[in-house]
């Protein structure tokens, strides 16, 4: 063989043995880690009020509203507040190194992850960095669950009242995906690896799904909206009572008032519950407030009708009916003290 030869048939082995090792390591960079079995990417309560904000490890991960609800981060304390991704971006969610999302519409901003692939499920490192798309769709509420993000899924692209409606899961790294069941819940509760909903259609009980048999399980016949489960109680709003807030125990069946006032949200965090009131008498009588877990202890926040109710270790963030600015806060304990979302704000300033 001559010498030219040879060269060439080495250049072209070492070529083809690059290509392999190059594809070897994409594909190694591109694995997605295993998460716990029964991790929760966001508290129920958090994902109830649209999933704006999660908190996960040293920093706290949120929409910002000042920015279009583009991807942010900050410290729990609102320092060191940086933009990840471009995006009106809501259900977010945290395990390990990556937060999963819902992007609602497209943005283009050079130099960040943005999303150029328009609404659906991505996956995004806690850098801001390798936005990729992992479905395209359209849905109203989705938890991780393990490595299984459980969403509700529309037909069309747009939500109406004609749309058909399951309940889905897709596997984190975009791979497999499942359809559970046609159906219409609200996706943001679960323990120990499984899903607790309260049907929509029929009766509202509630129902428990594992995401990964997909079998299902009747849980409690009390009629329920947003239910929160938490060991054997389930905190809910009483559909039989006024939209009140109860409890029920799993193992009995047995309901308890908590709240003796119409509730229109509320999120639960630790041994503290946050509520908006409804006034059916006086219009003035709306108000956001804060009680024990039993129960005890109420007291008001802020009068007036508020929405969103996002809780982290430090603060509870909200915004008024029907603006998306100002974001306000108070810390989740001790004294009530409302304040502007003000590093939010100069976050996007700078």
């Amino acid at each position: 063989m001559k010498k030219r030869n040879v060269i060439t048939v080495v250049a072209l082995v070492l070529f083809i043995a690059l290509l392999a090792l190059a594809k070897f390591i994409s594909k190694r960079l591109n694995v997605i880690p295993e998460n716990e079995p029964t991790l929760a990417g966001n508290t129920a309560g958090n994902l109830y009020n649209g999933g704006y904000f999660c908190e996960s490890g040293d920093r706290v991960f949120f929409s910002n509203a000042y920015d279009s609800n583009a991807l942010y981060s900050m410290n729990a304390d609102q320092t060191e507040v940086k933009k990840l991704s471009a995006g009106d971006i809501s259900y977010i969610n945290a395990a390990g190194n990556y937060l999963y999302y819902y992007s609602r519409s497209s943005a283009d901003q050079s130099g960040l992850g943005y999303v150029r692939n328009g609404r659906g499920l991505y996956r995004v490192d806690k850098k801001g960095k390798n936005n990729i798309l992992l479905g395209r769709l359209t849905t109203d509420s989705m938890l991780l669950i393990g490595n299984l993000l459980v969403y509700t899924d529309f037909a069309e692209d747009e939500k109406s009242d004609n749309a058909l409606v399951t309940v889905k899961g897709l596997s984190t790294d975009g791979e497999f995906n499942f359809t559970y069941f046609t159906g219409h819940p609200r996706i943001a509760s679960s323990q120990n690896g499984s899903l607790y909903y309260a049907a929509m259609e029929g009766d509202h009980f509630l129902h428990c799904l594992d995401p990964v048999s997909g079998s299902f399980t009747a849980v409690c016949e009390a009629n329920m909206y947003e239910p929160i489960v938490q060991g054997d109680q389930v905190y809910f709003l009483d559909l039989d009572n006024n939209y009140h807030l109860s409890v029920c125990s799993i193992s009995d069946g047995t309901v308890r008032e908590l709240i003796p006032e119409r509730i229109d949200t509320f999120n639960l965090y630790g041994d503290t519950v946050f509520y908006q009131t409804v006034d059916e008498k006086d219009p003035e009588g709306y108000a956001l407030k804060r009680a024990r877990i039993d129960g005890t202890m109420q007291e008001t926040i802020k009068t007036g009708v508020y929405t969103d109710l996002s809780v982290t270790s430090t603060y509870l963030y909200f915004r008024e009916f029907k603006n998306e600015v100002p974001i306000y806060c108070t810390p989740t304990y001790g004294d009530v003290n409302v304040m502007p979302f003000t590093a939010a704000m100069d976050a996007v300033l700078r």
